[in-house]
């Protein structure tokens, strides 16, 4: 071996080693945002640096393996073997997981032959003023493909990893199986159809014994303009995808927001409907008084009873039961008060309507409607035998609090994503209840938490919203 074979085997190497380091970069890039843990930021960087090594390790042995392997082949042991690992330091979101591995490694490859192609446009423009005897020059001219090669292709794959965190990345979710299967399938099919021209062009080749300069050709093409076909074609369907399921999600909200408003309507007219009635009593209690009088000064004790039953019947018919300091929400506590009562769960409430606090009476029916909701819900699916839901509510320096908590159970599982627990309720009004609470913090520059805490040798869950006053 001459000098420059060994300085073409010591491009090579730098090459290959380089080309996978970047890949190992992008790949791990993608990975991060979802291999998240709450407890440390610490761990999540060294995971994901875990999966750029598993990555990088895994291709440098089948690049340096004594045997020949497919690079289709190679790269699904790449990518599939990093999967195993991510699965391993994150074992949730399995399917979306998949899918993401799945399309980086058909971004990989087409980048890749989206960068093979150009190399093949190139060489004949170069033969026209290379000799072939010049191999210094050749040799120069490789090293310039190599790292060109090496920047095209990180910078197309950088590209797609950076569209996809864009579009996908800035939340994890539970895929369906439909949704991973739109998105998963333009990705297969593309490598699939690749591995079958390739088999076709060395089926043809090998007939003719030597292919014609025009086949070399048409075959580079047709792979040409079939990988940068395939990479816009993936990215526009990942993101069709996700702006229809925004546009979905989007349409649930509004409902959402809908049924809370007319709820809001239905408690304002039954508001107005109690005092309309407390009014007409009042105005006639003298009336009232005073044929009670009459009874007792006539003697007519039985009569008098039932009247004074009467009167104290339709006296309960009136009154609203809870004492808020707001007509919304005493309606609010009264109905919710209602339904425990009728499902056997003990209510402790020590509520009051924050006046003058800057806070809208919407925004506080929003919070006691889908957290009380939720706290019954919760004892429903627990099946406790002493069942119990208590509200507070208080001033802490410049924040109002809301503080909910019901008998509760078992694990309370959160999202790792939005930190919300996990829910099994189902329907179109599926996880927009605790959604919409936060929503009411964020308004008024608070926070919500939701977490276990244990109180008196019991397990309770506890649901705390902090509501910054207006000065």
């Amino acid at each position: 071996m001459n000098d420059l074979e060994q300085y073409y085997e010591i491009v090579d190497h730098i090459y290959s080693l380089t080309t996978i380091l970047l890949t190992a970069y992008c790949y791990a890039s993608l990975a991060k945002p979802f291999l998240l843990d709450t407890s440390s930021s610490r761990l999540q960087k060294s995971r994901t640096w875990l999966v750029a090594a598993a990555y990088a390790c895994i291709m440098l042995f089948l690049h340096y393996m004594p045997y020949y392997i497919n690079a289709i082949l190679a790269y699904s042991i790449g990518i599939l073997g990093t999967f195993f690992v991510m699965c391993l330091l994150n074992p949730v979101y399995i399917r979306q997981k998949l899918f993401l591995s799945i399309t980086f490694f058909s971004l990989r490859w087409q980048a890749w032959r989206i960068v093979g192609q150009t190399v093949f446009a190139w060489h004949p423009l170069i033969y026209k003023f290379i000799s072939n005897n010049d191999k210094i020059v050749w040799f120069r001219v490789y090293v310039i493909e190599c790292v060109r090669d090496s920047l095209f292709g990180f910078f197309l794959m950088y590209v797609g990893v950076r569209f996809l965190l864009r579009v996908y990345g800035k939340k994890q979710e539970h895929m369906k199986l439909r949704e991973f299967l739109i998105l998963t399938i333009p990705s297969l099919s593309g490598i699939c159809a690749y591995v079958m021209i390739f088999f076709y062009y060395n089926v043809y080749t090998s007939a003719l014994e030597q292919a014609s300069l025009s086949v070399k050709i048409g075959y580079e093409m047709l792979i040409g303009i079939y990988a940068v076909i395939c990479y816009a074609t993936n990215l526009a369907i990942i993101w069709l995808f996700r702006q229809w399921k925004t546009e979905q999600e989007e349409d649930r909200q509004r409902e959402i927001f809908s049924r809370q408003m007319q709820d809001l309507e239905s408690h304002i007219t039954e508001a107005e409907r109690l005092y309309k009635d407390m009014r007409a009593l009042r105005h006639d209690v003298g009336n009232h008084l005073m044929t009670l009088k009459q009874l007792y000064t006539r003697g007519e004790y039985e009569e008098a009873e039932k009247y004074a039953d009467s009167l104290t019947c339709e006296m309960q018919k009136a009154s609203i039961g809870a004492r808020s300091g707001n007509p919304v929400t005493d309606v609010i506590l009264s109905e919710r008060r209602k339904e425990m009562e009728e499902k056997g769960i003990d209510f402790t409430s020590d509520f009051h309507y924050p006046a003058d606090s800057g806070i809208n009476a919407f925004d506080i029916s929003i919070v006691l409607n889908n957290g009380l909701s939720n706290a019954i819900e919760a004892i429903e699916r627990n099946n406790l035998p002493a069942p119990h839901i208590s509200l507070y509510s208080y001033h802490m320096k410049n924040m109002y609090i809301i503080e909910i908590t019901n008998s509760f159970t078992g694990e309370l599982e959160a999202d790792e994503w939005n930190g919300l627990p996990l829910t099994t309720k189902t329907g179109d009004g599926h996880g927009f209840g605790l959604s919409s609470i936060r929503q009411v913090a964020n308004k008024y520059l608070g926070d919500m938490e939701i977490g276990k805490e244990r109180y008196k040798q019991e397990e309770r869950c506890v649901l705390r919203v902090m509501l910054q006053i207006a000065d």
